[in-house]
């Protein structure tokens, strides 16, 4: 067993603040075309560059009119010729020269006909119209009217979605300069670990953490570089993560930070670079770990699938966010009431859990700093919002995981039951989809 005495405990908060504070982050820029720019970043603000609509445009398909031969009143259109006296207006094309009013068709009769008789002749017949413009610009958009040249569209830091992309290539955009993706490089570790598509060997377990990380990081905007399985050998881990803090932006290794006879990754950081948490005070995911080696964050995550998916979001969501966006996106929280008992309230922290009676530290009593998470899902009532958990336990099944909307923070409850209708505050999974 390796000594693990002066082990550095952070909150979830601190770990990520002081990660990214170390991180020497070097974000870089590329220009892509629009159809290559789906859900990138931009690397700098986007002004229109031109008037949108850049011409005086009817907002309907009709006639186009001069607005000063309706200042009497409805006049005599009996002899009014086409290109003469009133045009063809179609939704947004622009007016005719000299014209400067739309009049609906519906609202035009030609030769007795209502609307679309005639049109598109070039003799149409007697024209009569049926109501007459208010305003000088009736039924009409007036150039600039949507966006004017040179006017802010888009700041920098922007996640360009669909509708955006639009408005750039309606505002004279065909290419955008982005962020470039950070890569972020992974490192599974492990003796008993096996790449997936290769036999398995009794006692061995297949490595479903690449596969889970790769998914997070090409949702999260980032290039996913994904190692071989590594075994737990001392030179190999060590080499490893000094060949991925060259090649990636942010590196996340998976396991080997416990206490187990050969959990090597706290002992190698620390030697070739600083270590900022050796674990964090809540579960899943106690053995997350901080670290920056040469300007590069290195993210230690829990080696079990549970912890891993949870901690992914926790703690390598942060740090993408940092690069793409010089920022971190905050989780959304709201308020819900729980649905019924939880009958292991007491762990991490109360009787049989880390710290507590039972569990490790025996006879220290409970430690009051760590915390539980359940994953819930969430159910809007008549009453409001109900929580309920989808497992109990250190390790909740992953699809029943995968089918939670959110997390509650066990630790307001640790020496007690979480009882129905208890008020617990929900923090929502990414994306964010539920509420």
């Amino acid at each position: 067993m390796r000594d693990h005495s002066n082990h550095v405990k952070l909150t979830r908060e601190a770990a990520i603040e002081k990660l990214i504070a170390a991180a020497d982050f070097a974000p870089r820029t590329e220009t892509v075309g629009l159809h290559d720019a789906h859900m990138r970043v931009t690397a700098t603000e986007c002004r229109s560059r031109i008037d949108v609509p850049n011409a005086l445009c009817s907002q309907m398909d009709g006639i186009a009119v001069r607005f000063d031969d309706f200042a009497d009143g409805m006049p005599d259109t009996s002899a009014w010729q086409l290109g003469r006296e009133y045009d063809w207006a179609n939704t947004g094309t622009a007016l005719p020269e000299g014209f400067d009013c739309s009049i609906c068709i519906e609202a035009a009769e030609f030769d007795g006909g209502i609307g679309v008789v005639g049109v598109g002749t070039e003799n149409p017949g007697e024209l009569r119209i049926l109501s007459t413009p208010d305003r000088r610009f009736a039924n009409c958009r007036q150039k600039g009217a949507d966006f004017q040249a040179d006017q802010l569209l888009l700041p920098a830091g922007t996640r360009l979605t669909p509708t955006k992309l639009s408005v750039l290539a309606m505002c004279g955009f065909s290419e955008i300069e982005v962020v470039a993706k950070p890569r972020v490089a992974f490192i599974p570790t492990g003796d008993e670990l096996v790449a997936p598509g290769n036999e398995l060997p009794a006692g061995k377990a297949y490595d479903s953490n690449g596969v889970l990380l790769e998914g997070k990081l090409l949702m999260w905007g980032a290039e996913p570089v994904i190692y071989d399985c590594i075994p737990d050998d001392w030179d190999t881990i060590k080499a490893a993560i000094l060949r991925a803090c060259e090649e990636a932006d942010i590196v996340a290794i998976n396991a080997g930070s416990s206490k187990g006879s050969k959990d090597f990754t706290m002992e190698i950081l620390e030697e070739i670079g600083t270590v900022l948490c050796h674990e964090t005070n809540h579960g899943p995911g106690r053995h997350t770990s901080a670290s920056v080696v040469n300007g590069t964050p290195v993210l230690g995550l829990s080696g079990p699938p549970s912890g891993c998916e949870i901690t992914a979001d926790w703690y390598l969501k942060p740090l993408v966010d940092s690069f793409l966006y010089g920022s971190v996106i905050t989780f959304e929280r709201v308020k819900a009431a729980f649905s019924g008992v939880d009958k292991k309230g007491g762990p991490h922290g109360g009787p049989g859990g880390p710290g507590g009676p039972g569990g490790p530290g025996k006879g220290k009593g409970p430690d009051k700093d760590f915390f539980a998470i359940r994953p819930v899902t969430l159910k809007r009532t008549g009453d409001g919002t109900v929580a309920t958990p989808v497992a109990n336990g250190m390790h909740p099944d992953l699809l029943k995981l995968d089918d939670a909307d959110g997390y509650i923070d066990m630790h307001p409850f640790a020496f007690r039951e979480l009882a129905a209708g208890d008020e617990v505050t929900v923090e929502l999974r990414y994306p964010y989809t539920l509420l």
